[in-house]
């Protein structure tokens, strides 16, 4: 009998790799990506008529090493002049990782395999701190340049968060909470959050808003602090949830699977507690009951306050 595969975690799921999630999300709005990214291209050619995502592997001229991957490559085709673009996408999650010279590697490569085509590469840098990113690889001597490689780095840090307050655009919403601006990072978040609202179905809204949480590093006493001036949304008892029981299985993986969930459900409960949950929610929610928080102290402590 094959053994049995470990029951999912909707809510855990939600928490996944940053970079896979952002490369996802770029992938379900290319219309979006291709508006924040390049909005000249829109501006001159029109929407594009259709997309097709490429073979993100670079091809193996030596067999013995190890070949790359990409992040996205988005092949565009415009009405206008029947134009063709190609889009090379590299996401950074900080400003220290960007590799430039990986990125003039990929696009070497699609160079080759479409060599009568337009292709741009794009940096897209989600770090919450400007930083001086460098945008081109130079190598001369001999009075010649031996090569001369440039990219548009998109610094999302660098966008005004207000300037995108209207836009009917998936992509500059979920990552409002890493945009410039006096707003907190949880006013960023929520009302990037809000638009979205109207642009996404309701089930992927749920997947953006824990990504646009991430993207915005937010914590559970700054979404607590903020929650309190407003009301109380089911996506975010569902993230604070999700994040108990991940820092509490965090940490108990060395002293035991089972014993990092009970910690994390009871972190969960605890903060749901003070945010003034009622019992009954935080029960249904979390399985957890007011005697077993009183073992600690937790909920005499809490209902204080």
């Amino acid at each position: 009998m094959p053994p049995a595969s470990p029951k999912s975690n909707p809510k855990r799921e939600r928490l996944t790799d940053l970079d896979q999630s952002i490369k996802q999300l770029l992938k379900n709005h290319p219309v979006d990506t291709l508006e924040f990214l390049l909005p000249d291209a829109i501006k001159e050619w029109g929407i594009p008529l259709s997309w097709e995502f490429l073979n993100t592997a670079t091809r193996k001229h030596d067999f013995a090493r190890k070949g790359y991957v990409m992040d996205l490559n988005v092949r565009y085709t415009f009405a206008k002049r029947s134009m063709v673009l190609v889009v090379l996408i590299e996401h950074w999650a900080t400003a220290q990782s960007v590799n430039l010279h990986r990125t003039a590697h990929y696009y070497l490569d699609l160079l080759e395999r479409f060599p009568d085509e337009e292709v741009v590469p794009v940096a897209l840098v989600t770090d919450l701190k400007p930083a001086r990113i460098p945008n081109s690889v130079h190598s001369a001597s001999r009075n010649r340049v031996w090569l001369h490689f440039e990219t548009l780095v998109r610094e999302v840090s660098r966008e005004e968060f207000s300037a995108w307050e209207k836009a009917g655009n998936a992509i500059a919403q979920v990552l409002r909470g890493a945009m410039a601006g006096p707003q907190s990072r949880a006013e960023k978040v929520f009302r990037g959050a809000d638009a979205l609202k109207a642009i996404v179905s309701p089930e992927e809204y749920r997947n953006l808003f824990t990504l646009a949480a991430e993207v915005g590093k937010l914590n559970p006493k700054e979404v607590e602090a903020y929650m309190k001036k407003t009301e109380l949304r089911s996506e975010v008892v569902e993230w604070l949830e999700a994040r108990g029981e991940a820092r509490g299985e965090a940490r108990g993986e060395a002293r035991g699977e089972a014993k990092g969930k009970v910690e994390g459900k009871l972190e969960s409960a605890r903060k749901l507690l003070e945010h003034g949950v009622s019992w009954e929610i935080i029960t249904s929610s979390t399985g957890v009951k007011p005697e077993d928080l009183k073992k600690t102290g937790v909920a005499r402590r809490a209902a204080k306050k």
